[in-house]
């Protein structure tokens, strides 16, 4: 039976929002006697259980902007344990405000929010770099929400003026969380460095006493503030119920072995020891060392007699390792393995996890890594060992088996050849044998089934699709308890998810061409080269700090008007392909022909990618995709240089229609569910072994889509006639699907999903599904109410531009909305370097224009009442102050009220930057109007 979702997709393109406001089934990747490379091994004993799933290693600094950025499904997919922001006023970064985005993060998976102290202060470092003496006089004696508290006038008052901003910043978050007890405060980040306390490991120092100092008075300043809101003392949306607040230090930047030691001897004897240890392991040289460090921490823990303190590694992983899953899996392994929480890197701008998604709401490969570790949520970890722990850039992984699922799982990548030259080591073609022992006949049965997926890299703003099945194993034997599981890695960037669970009452394939679901991939720097394109070499192992890691270890540069890349592909089987090309340029979009057998067959639009510093251009890079009509057997796709002058880093070709004609297939079957409330997988029921019994909760599904519009959902499951389940896409219900009758049978709803990453959830009692399968429905688009932003009502300063460099629609779009900030320009024009910054008065507040605000109307009668999935194509190059390596981007809101621009708020939603003012992505919002006018427009 099928359901239509009533809701229509209103997409509004050409919104701008600028700040002038056993039996191998298909072994796929068994060892490749070509490559002649040899096999590592990753062995795993599930007998040998090594404690709970922490899921610690899934932290970002500054990964949230704001509220909605990034979206719920990719915050909750992710499933962020642990984050650290700016405090509420903090000027260090425009976006990242923990009481602005703490109900979003808390709601989708997290479950500690730490507040960087020092963030209050603008620059880097902080205060110049030195210690802040007695030269301010804070406002303190009004209440916490008077605008005038915290504000300050040059000139001392008696009191250290840093303790006057703990106050404030403990204060602020007090009065106004509604999750008190979930936040940890960092007062000091890197005191042994540039921040106030430099001295390296020197403990005698006598800046080292002034910090233990200082460490205890901030320590008793903010217990002090705590018990105050605690006993009711002083008002508060919701009262602390912890004994204490929960203080983290010291923050080193590196491993302090004399400087640990000290503090924690000192702490303790002062009654000021942290509730959570902290330092840093950024190098490539922590992949080594951390253990080590970790370990002889622990040492000292001992030799003074303190009981083990929660360890966060509060910012981990250089440029290089960010977005890339083989060398996340390095830190994520060695990081669970010891217990620990940990937090990606800061190194560009807010609201991105650190680099690990692409585009407003799309998945990187880094994302999904993020996924499949957040996915072991509930899990006993178990021994991992091999030849390579404690090596940099080479075989890691993780192990867990969820006995309530019958689930094993092992996730391991980064396998890297051994040559002297690491240009060299790309890894690729390296067969892996993952060695599984302990395998429990008492909970598996004595056949299981086994499932290898791959997550290849495509750089920080490409696009990865869902994880593709590329080794299945069926009812394989495992009366010894032991399984050798071997698949070829594609190169040491990848990552890879294997799943064991007993025999299931599916079929199990691989994603080839008879699946609709092949992929073909090469090297750039390995096709054939012309018109002055020209091959670049780029080290692995180089200053990691400032270079993005680059698939098989070289790019195309050169590539301008005249260049050609050229592929010869053998095409598995005829039909639609999707050609997708990983790409960086100078921070504005452009386009690149494609030719296929020497006719024209289409163009890529890429989008701009951020440009604004040398270690990102041309470097940071994205992903554009034109759709191919090809037949089966060899044929030579070439792209077409252009004035874009952008780099080339890999080619793609993704097979998109299926024998049965259906477009863009995938079949996630109920092992890839994240299940809760007391759904759970099952074993025990003829003919639906290993579905999902839903059991009263929900099946949590997080599926790709590679553009917005319509997309049929088929749900195979089990019931009894009458049996029903609630199918919600992105936090919305959608339908009520009801069987029609008993036992196994499947239902299609035709829903709106938004370009990336969409949640579906279905929750009920007496279902149990077997698979999901989504696939693109795209003549049911002519459902959809398709708007061109310039031809509908403007007022106020809103108004058309139009723009042929532009990737907008039509190259016209409306900018204006809303309130206008002061802007000025700033850097060199034609490469990505100028920039449109806001301007501030001397409270570090946005000044605003006198300009009338911007806003857009669509008629009455354009769109009949009810909810909507409404898409939104926009542009924002906002940004406020400037910082010595982090792009201060702003986050800016769209407000959509029913009836007029002036009317009931129907939604609102954050938009994030997008490199330039021409660069177009998209962001969905559900809204619900009363078929009234709609207005929308007001940007803060």
């Amino acid at each position: 039976m099928s359901h239509r979702n009533k809701a229509l997709v209103a997409i509004v393109a050409g919104t701008a929002l600028l700040i002038s406001s056993g039996a191998a089934i298909g072994q796929a990747a068994i060892a490749d006697e070509r490559s002649g490379k040899a096999m590592q091994t990753l062995n795993v004993d599930f007998a040998t259980e090594t404690g709970n799933f922490r899921g610690g290693a899934s932290g970002t600094l500054y990964g949230l902007g704001d509220d909605g950025s990034p979206a719920d499904a990719i915050l909750d997919g992710a499933q962020v344990e642990n984050s650290s922001q700016k405090p509420p006023s903090g000027t260090q970064h425009p976006s990242g405000d923990a009481l602005a985005l703490e109900n979003q993060f808390f709601s989708n998976g997290g479950n500690e929010l730490a507040v960087y102290m020092q963030d209050y202060y603008p620059d880097w470092s902080y205060n110049s770099g030195n210690r802040p003496s007695d030269s301010r006089t804070y406002v303190l004696d009004v209440p916490v929400d008077d605008p005038s508290y915290g504000t300050y006038t040059n000139g001392g008052d008696g009191v250290w003026d840093y303790e006057q901003v703990t106050e404030i910043v403990i204060n602020k978050v007090l009065a106004n969380t509604e999750h008190p007890d979930q936040y940890t405060f960092i007062p000091f980040n890197e005191p042994d460095g540039g921040n106030w306390y430099a001295s390296g490991d020197n403990a005698s120092a006598k800046i080292f006493r002034t910090f233990l100092s200082d460490w205890d008075s901030e320590y008793k300043l903010i217990q002090k503030i705590w018990q105050q809101y605690k006993n009711g003392e002083k008002p508060s949306k919701v009262k602390p119920t912890a004994d204490h607040a929960r203080v983290a230090g010291p923050g080193d930047c590196v491993y302090r072995q004399n400087r640990s030691s000290a503090f924690l001897s000192h702490a303790k004897s002062q009654n000021t020891l942290p509730d959570v240890f902290v330092w840093h392991e950024l190098g490539k040289e922590s992949l080594s060392s951390f253990r080590s460090h970790y370990e002889s921490y622990r040492k000292l823990e001992k030799k003074y007699g303190i009981n083990p303190i929660d360890v966060n590694i509060t910012e981990y992983g250089e440029l290089r390792d960010m977005s890339v899953p083989g060398q996340l899996i390095q830190w994520q392994s060695m990081f669970e393995d010891e217990k620990v929480q940990a937090e990606t890197a800061y190194w560009n701008y807010a609201g991105n996890l650190s680099d690990n998604m692409a585009r407003a709401n799309s998945a990187n490969a880094g994302w999904w890594q993020f996924k499949w570790y957040g996915d072991l949520r509930g899990a006993q970890t178990v021994k991992v060992s091999s030849d390579y722990m404690n090596k940099a850039d080479s075989l890691q992984g993780i192990a867990a088996i969820d006995r309530t699922n019958k689930k094993a799982t092992v996730l391991y990548g980064g396998a890297n050849d051994a040559n002297a030259d690491q240009v060299k080591n790309d890894g690729s073609n390296i067969p892996v044998t993952v060695h599984l022992t302990g395998l429990d006949q008492n909970l598996f049965g004595s056949t299981v089934d086994v499932e290898v997926r791959e997550n290849a890299f495509t750089g920080p703003d490409g696009v990865a699709a869902t994880p593709r099945v590329v080794n299945a194993l069926s009812d394989v034997d495992i009366s010894s308890g032991t399984l050798d599981v071997t698949t070829t890695s594609v190169d040491r960037y990848a990552s890879y998810q294997l799943i064991v669970t007993p025999h299931q009452d599916r079929v199990l394939s691989i994603d080839n061409a008879a699946a609709g679901r092949a992929l073909l991939v090469e090297e750039v720097e390995n096709t054939v080269l012309s018109g002055g394109a020209q091959t670049y070499i780029k080290t692995p192992w180089g200053d990691g700090w400032n270079y993005f890691m680059t698939s098989g270890n070289g790019d195309v540069g050169s590539f301008k008007t005249g260049s050609i890349a050229s592929w010869t592909v053998d095409v598995p089987a005829d039909g639609i392909y999707r050609f997708q090309v990983i790409s960086g340029n100078t921070g504005f979009p452009g386009d690149n022909d494609v030719s296929v057998d020497g006719q024209s067959a289409g163009t890529i639009h890429f989008g701009a990618e951020l440009a604004m510093k040398p270690a990102a251009k041309w470097l940071y890079r994205g992903s554009g995709e034109v759709l191919l009509r090809l037949k089966q057997g060899q044929h030579q796709i070439q792209l077409h240089g252009s004035s874009m002058d952008n780099t080339l880093d890999k080619f793609l070709l993704y097979q998109v229609s299926a024998s049965d004609n259906s477009l863009d297939r995938i079949e996630y079957p109920a092992d890839q569910f994240r299940l809760e409330s007391g759904a759970l997988l099952t074993y025990d029921q003829d003919g639906a072994r290993g579905f999902a019994s839903l059991n009263g909760g929900e099946a949590k599904l997080f599926a790709h889509a590679w553009e917005s519009g319509y997309h049929s959902v088929k749900v195979v499951y089990t019931a009894s006639r009458g049996d029903s389940m609630v199918l919600s896409v992105n936090g919305t219900s959608v339908t009520t699907i009801t069987a029609e009758s008993d036992g196994l049978q499947s239902s299609m709803v035709n829903v709106a999903l938004s370009e990336g990453i969409n949640k579906l959830e279905l929750s009920g009692d007496a279902v149990s599904i077997r698979d999901i399968t989504t696939c693109r429905d795209a003549a049911d688009d002519s459902n959809a109410i398709t708007l061109e932003a310039e031809s509908l009502q403007l007022a106020g300063g809103a108004q058309t531009r139009e723009n042929s460099a532009s990737n907008a629609s039509g190259y016209s779009y409306v900018t204006g909305l809303g309130k206008q900030f002061v802007t000025e320009e700033s850097g060199a024009f034609g490469m990505g370097d100028q920039t449109r910054v806001v301007t501030l008065d001397t409270n570090n507040t946005p000044k605003i224009a006198d300009a009338v605000r911007g806003t857009v109307t669509i008629p009455a009668g354009t769109i009949p009442a009810g909810k909507f999935n409404m898409v939104v194509r926009f542009s924002n190059d906002a940004f406020i102050g400037k910082h010595d390596y982090n792009p201060q981007i702003v986050d800016l809101g769209l407000q959509v009220r029913d009836g007029t621009a002036n009317g009931e708020e129907v939604a609102r939603g954050a938009f994030r930057y997008t490199y330039s003012d021409s660069n177009f992505l998209e962001r969905a919002m559900t809204v619900e109007t009363s078929g009234q006018c709609f207005g929308s427009g007001e940007l803060g």
